[in-house]
């Protein structure tokens, strides 16, 4: 007995030693990680005090900037271009969301339609079956009817002579008309189980879809850059997005006016320019023909399949006297990812 509680008490103690064992290697688990969050939250913190050191830096850079009344003047410009570069990205997203929205609630149309016919002629095929053994069960019970009435007229001879078989028929057509009654009742509950099957959900957009999307996002792009191909206002913008303010000139007082005044106008003609919808379609019809991608199951072109963009569409009736302003531009807007098409490409 006495060596029993002795074996005891040292399982029991080697029990906690065990314990404080694994409790110190949590413990340790928690500290190295809390050491690695605290290290990952200062790399965190300099990158954010880097940040605003630039910021202030070009805070004050542009206040010294602003003292010069000729830097001044640039700095206008320079800002309206990138307002322009950001507005046209902003039309360019939107236009993208709105098309893909578009798609998708065909797609989907499409897709539980589908769906809806293909529930209908399930349900056909039952209503068609139900039909044939509500005819079964009918001619069961006009069956079973007409035996009960020649078993009723006979007499009792012939009750005891031929009635045992009858009886035995009408047993037999009694079981039958269960059988079919419980079927009956099952293609109902099918039937009641399909009408409320949920309608299948889009999974995402089609390949064609996808390029169709792609093509048209592409071409409104390009005709952002016609709308601002004027006085250079797209490359300028364009610029503006990869140069730092203090680089940029505009020329004297007088240019910059007039060149805020011209980016101006450009972005209201924007706004309230008319058949946009009709010119992007257009457009994106000529691209149609001219797509290629680098395999199957891509949905951005390549790019070389967009490396000018044309001013004036060529014309079902034929080509109208051409302009020199109305030759192609050499400017390709996936390469040189115009107001950030990349982005909004699916």
């Amino acid at each position: 007995m006495i060596f029993g509680l002795l074996e005891r008490r040292g399982t029991d103690t080697n029990e906690q030693l065990l314990k404080l064992y694994w409790n110190r290697a949590g413990v340790k688990r928690e500290l190295r990680d809390l050491r690695r969050e605290r290290y990952q939250l200062l790399d965190k913190l300099k990158e954010q005090e880097g940040a605003i050191e630039r910021a202030k830096e070009q805070l004050e850079g542009l206040e010294r900037l602003l003292t010069n009344p000729l830097a001044a003047a640039n700095a206008m410009v320079y800002f309206q271009l990138r307002h322009l570069w950001d507005v046209s990205a902003q039309r360019l997203a939107s236009f993208a969301r709105e098309l893909e929205g578009q798609r998708e609630r065909r797609e989907r149309k499409q897709l539980q339609d589908a769906a809806l016919a293909k529930r209908k002629r399930r349900i056909a095929a039952i209503d068609a079956k139900l039909a044939e053994l509500d005819a079964k069960r009918a001619g069961i019970a006009d069956e079973a009817e007409r035996l009960e009435q020649r078993l009723a007229t006979w007499n009792v001879i012939l009750r005891l002579l031929r009635g045992p078989k009858i009886r035995r028929r009408l047993a037999r057509l009694a079981n039958g008309r269960s059988v079919i009654e419980e079927r009956i009742d099952e293609l109902r509950d099918l039937v009641e189980k399909i009408r409320n099957e949920s309608l299948p959900e889009l999974e995402g957009l089609s390949l064609e879809s996808r390029r169709v999307v792609n093509t048209a996002t592409i071409a409104f792009a390009q005709h952002l850059v016609v709308h601002f191909m004027e006085h250079d206002l797209a490359l300028l913008a364009q610029k503006a997005t990869e140069r730092p303010v203090g680089e940029m000139k505009f020329g004297d007082r007088g240019d910059c006016d007039r060149m805020v005044e011209r980016i101006r106008e450009r972005i209201q003609e924007l706004k309230q320019q008319q058949n946009v919808a009709d010119r992007v379609r257009r457009r994106t019809e000529h691209l149609m023909q001219e797509m290629r991608y680098r395999n199957e199951t891509d949905a951005v072109p390549l790019a070389e399949c967009v490396e000018t963009i044309d001013v004036v569409l060529p014309s079902k009736d034929g080509d109208p006297a051409r302009r020199a302003s109305d030759a192609p531009l050499r400017l390709n807007v996936l390469n040189e990812d115009f107001w950030e098409l990349l982005a909004v490409l699916r």
